[in-house]
């Protein structure tokens, strides 16, 4: 007859095989139902995602057209947290080869925070991110051959990367994969980055949570060619991408006449991005939302978004289709709306914290104030 163990034993012995930091009992795991988040400087985008923005110790995928500001997005990203803590830096993997370290500067980045890896050789970045490993050949022991920059995140012994928070890779398309590289000229290999991720992206998926680092991998849209039924377009990586993603957003221009920005003198500096949530892990999926960019200098129009996030909530009152009450302040027109809150910062920032404390805390718009603003507003009835 087997011996029988009182409960303590049984936790000890299995916490003993597992180790300590894998086992938790009784729900004791702190960070159920909470997340580090890094804004998206979008307060829509925010929105739509459910939780303020990007999830760190997770992997984001920002998947879209040509023009369509996943790079702008994801340097959007790197400013707001390195605008949280003058120690703050983070890491952009160049493969494409096209980090502008001015245009960065025009969207408001401490460029000097930043560190910059030049190489789409897919094996150095997966290796310097979660080092190497060796197995000895006679005890079979696994041990790091060498430490990559997560191992040092986590140790937090190296001050230039005890801080480092967000990882962008640019872009997960290009990536050059050691199949590829070894390949004869002209030789074509069948799915080689899907094949490469779905071994490297187990390794990599537990480390960026341990480091609670938010990982942006920028991705192209491609075209199935053929598909007769459903949405034709893709993106490369392959189903384990897709499954190691806990965020996937979808971006797309608008260039129709009332989205596109000009300047005075007519010429296009910029226009709407609409962004569909796909697969997310940490809110509601399917949500959209819209915002405007600049090209020069990144997300603009954060009044309007205020604006109308405020509304929705009943933050901003709307007692009918034109007229506007800001904190007791009556305000004819949107336009004038728009103005009074990019003239105050201050209002527009109080705002945007009233509504995010609002969607955090699981509060719901009333429904009377969602009719009002959807009638002649497609950016709330875009993000429903």
């Amino acid at each position: 007859m087997p011996k029988i163990i009182s409960q303590s034993e049984a936790e000890k012995e299995i916490t003993k095989f597992f180790g300590d930091d894998t086992v938790f009992m009784n729900g004791d795991i702190s960070s159920i139902g909470t997340y580090d988040v890094i804004k998206t400087g979008s307060e829509s985008l925010d929105y739509a995602i459910g939780i303020g923005g990007i999830p760190r110790g997770r992997i984001t995928q920002l998947a879209g057209q040509e023009s369509s500001g996943k790079t702008m997005l994801a340097l959007s990203c790197i400013k707001n947290y390195l605008d949280e803590n003058p120690e703050n830096t983070a890491l952009f993997i160049d493969a494409e080869y096209t980090y502008d370290p001015d245009w960065a500067m025009s969207q408001g980045i401490d460029v000097s925070r930043v560190m910059v890896i030049k190489t789409n050789d897919a094996k150095k970045i997966f290796e310097g991110l979660i080092g190497k490993v060796s197995v000895n050949s006679t005890t079979k022991k696994i041990s790091k051959k060498m430490k990559g920059i997560l191992d040092h995140i986590i140790e937090g012994t190296d001050p230039r990367f005890k801080s480092l928070g967000i990882i962008v890779l640019d872009s997960i398309a290009v990536l050059n994969t050691p199949l590829e590289m070894s390949a004869d000229v002209g030789k074509a290999n069948m799915a080689p980055i899907p094949r490469f991720l779905s071994t490297e992206l187990k390794k990599l998926t537990p480390v960026v949570a341990e480091a609670n680092v938010a990982f942006v991998g920028i991705n192209q849209v491609r075209v199935n060619l053929g598909q007769m039924f459903g949405d034709p377009t893709t993106s490369p990586g392959g189903k384990a991408l897709k499954h190691a993603c806990s965020l996937m957003i979808n971006m797309a221009p608008i260039f129709s006449a009332d989205s596109v920005i000009k300047d005075d003198s007519g010429d296009r500096v910029g226009h709407m991005v609409r962004a569909k949530i796909g697969k997310n892990k940490v809110g509601t999926p399917f949500r959209k939302a819209e915002y405007s960019v600049k090209y020069s200098t990144g997300i603009v129009n954060q009044n309007i978004e205020a604006l109308e996030l405020g509304t929705k909530f009943s933050i901003i009152d709307r007692p009918n289709n034109r007229n506007y009450v800001i904190y007791g302040e009556k305000i004819l027109g949107r336009d004038n709306a728009a103005k009074y809150l990019d003239d105050n910062k201050d209002i527009a920032e109080r705002i945007c914290s009233e509504v995010r404390s609002a969607y955090l805390n699981k509060q719901t718009a009333p429904s009377s104030s969602k009719v009002e603003a959807e009638e002649d507003n497609p950016l709330i009835s875009s993000i429903e």
